[in-house]
């Protein structure tokens, strides 16, 4: 499963990122990481869907989304 990270910079300046398609708690290897890029601070954190799903699930959930795509 490809791993994307979904940054939005607000007009008042303020940024919010979303990680899709890491599992687990390999989300939060990103946190330094988009830190580290953007010159920002992380105020607040949520956990997603994909923080609660393992590998396994998030693999088979791809693969139902690219069938009923290609139907």
């Amino acid at each position: 499963m490809t791993h994307r990270v979904t940054v939005t910079i607000g007009k008042d300046g303020s940024i919010s990122a979303e990680t899709h398609g890491v599992t687990g708690s390999k989300c939060l290897d990103y946190i330094p990481l988009l830190e580290d890029l953007l010159g920002a601070e992380t105020v607040t954190s949520e956990f997603t869907e994909d923080y609660r799903r393992t590998s396994a699930q998030a693999e088979n959930t791809a693969s139902q989304q690219q069938s009923q795509w290609n139907s």
